[in-house]
């Protein structure tokens, strides 16, 4: 749609131009009152890409059952598909598509939208004009100005808001919940990945926030289209990379973005797979020792330099009482059945079971872990980590894999956390009668092992490194190329 503003002299004179003076002034009057009030409706508003060469990500924000609100910083169009399924579309079951022959309407606003799950899609509300718009499907949010800014339950983002409905289980084919993913060129994404990542660094180790630039940009285009069949391509937690919007972004984080904007990691003709952790204890890891991946020739195991020693994370302790150790082993042996069924136990690439010679029999899982006995590490890497630990109990033994290890025993200090790595020794107190009383584990690093150590990058850095020599030292054999 478009206005044609003429001057008033063209309507002819008076009274007829008077008349028609009074009616353009009311319809103004209107068009204002509409757009500072009330959503205003209009045809068509489109996502733009500022830079078209530039990756787009769609990154996982959310999904929950519970309302969400989304508001603009100043003003935002809202795209809204309505399912208008061809005769024989399943009304109910199966995941929730949009249809080519879907209604559509688009609304411009800046009114705080609260968007509710209901029975039959998605409702838009607002508080003082009531519902806008029910039964939806999916939900674009667009701020109207490329250098604005969207909320999502107040927590600032940049980019588009898309809002689908989700189903909570696999095998349940009913929309649960409301899928919020943010979709933004990756340039922007990493604004708000870098700094959770590896931190707030100061001019001194710029070079280190370059690197994890290049790496965080690098795993981001290697993973597009991993989520194809959710629609999204990456989660805003550790599943990924931690993803924390507009709210963390720093001034020299977004220059280190911007001096490598473009630039990737490659081996061969093909991205490299640019894992990264905290602290690696001293020598990173090969990939295939830790997890059950093939072998990468840029992924092996690297002595750090003790360039990571400075850190605080370089160094832990963890001790646990018996029972608290036997209900974290139980705890993950009941989540690897409920998740992967009975087998689980028997693969060998997370846990195997080896039942007691007397026994004679296979482990039937029934939640009960029994009684701890010993604690035995069989296998370890090159670099010192922990490849196969047995836990032997008065039933049998269970053979831990890998960094699932970390999963296995998690922090005596804290439950809720997995240990920091595998790179750690055992001391076991036993009483008179040698049952185990108190497990202490002494250890060195923080994360997986697996590619960059970021405190390792930081210590290059404050020694005079630059970031392709950071990159090229964890990452041996890999070249940094331009991508766009």
């Amino acid at each position: 749609m478009s206005w044609v503003i003429k001057p008033l002299s063209a309507f002819g004179g008076k009274p007829f131009g008077l008349f028609l003076r009074r009616i353009y002034l009311f319809l103004l009057l209107l068009f204002i009152m509409g757009c500072a009030e009330k959503p205003f409706y209009t045809e068509e508003i489109f996502y733009s890409d500022t830079n078209s060469k530039q990756p787009v990500v769609r990154v996982k924000l959310l999904e929950t059952g519970e309302n969400i609100v989304i508001s603009p910083k100043e003003s935002f169009a809202i795209k809204c598909f309505r399912a208008q399924p061809p005769a024989g579309f399943p009304k109910k079951g199966g995941t929730p598509k949009v249809h080519p022959e879907g209604k559509r309407s688009t609304f411009y606003g800046s009114a705080n939208i609260l968007v509710e799950l209901s029975e039959d899609g998605i409702v838009l509300s607002e508080s003082t004009r009531g519902e806008l718009e029910a039964n939806l499907t999916q939900v674009f949010f667009f701020p109207r100005k490329d250098d604005s800014y969207l909320f999502l339950n107040g927590k600032p983002y940049r980019g588009t808001l898309e809002v689908l409905l989700s189903p909570k289980e696999p095998e349940d084919k009913s929309p649960k919940s409301l899928l919020v993913l943010n979709i933004l060129p990756v340039e922007d994404y990493l604004k708000g990945v870098v700094p959770a990542e590896i931190g707030k660094l100061n001019d001194e180790e710029i070079e280190a926030l370059k690197a994890q630039a290049v790496a965080a940009r690098t795993y981001s285009l290697s993973c597009l289209g991993q989520y194809e069949n959710s629609g999204y391509d990456l989660e805003a937690s550790v599943a990924d990379q931690v993803y924390n919007g507009i709210g963390i972004e720093d001034h020299l984080v977004n220059k280190a973005i911007k001096d490598t904007k473009g630039k990737v990691l490659a081996f061969g003709k093909k991205l490299i797979h640019a894992y990264y952790h905290a602290n690696c204890g001293g020598r990173t890891e090969y990939i295939e020792k830790v997890w059950d991946k093939p072998q990468e020739p840029y992924l092996i195991s690297v002595d750090d330099d003790n360039f990571c020693i400075w850190a605080k994370n370089y160094t832990w302790e963890e001790i646990w009482g018996k029972k608290d150790l036997e209900k974290d082993l139980s705890s993950f042996l009941d989540s690897l059945v409920k998740n992967a069924g009975q087998e689980a136990l028997s693969t060998g690439q997370v846990v195997e079971f080896i039942p007691k010679e007397s026994s004679g029999c296979s482990l039937v899982w029934a939640g009960g872990f029994g009684n701890l006995v010993d604690l035995i590490v069989r296998e370890r890497s090159p670099s010192g980590r922990i490849e196969i630990l047995e836990v032997v109990t008065d039933s049998g033994t269970y053979r831990i894999y890998k960094d699932k290890i970390r999963w296995a025993l998690k922090r005596g200090s804290d439950p809720n956390l997995i240990l920091p790595n595998t790179l750690f020794d055992l001391e076991i107190q036993r009483g008179f009668d040698n049952s185990i009383q108190w497990v202490t584990a002494r250890g060195h690093g923080n994360g997986h092992g697996v590619g960059m150590c970021q405190t390792g990058a930081i210590g290059m850095a404050r020694k005079g490194y630059s970031y392709k020599e950071i990159l090229t030292h964890y990452y041996p054999g890999a070249k940094i190329i331009k991508r766009y």
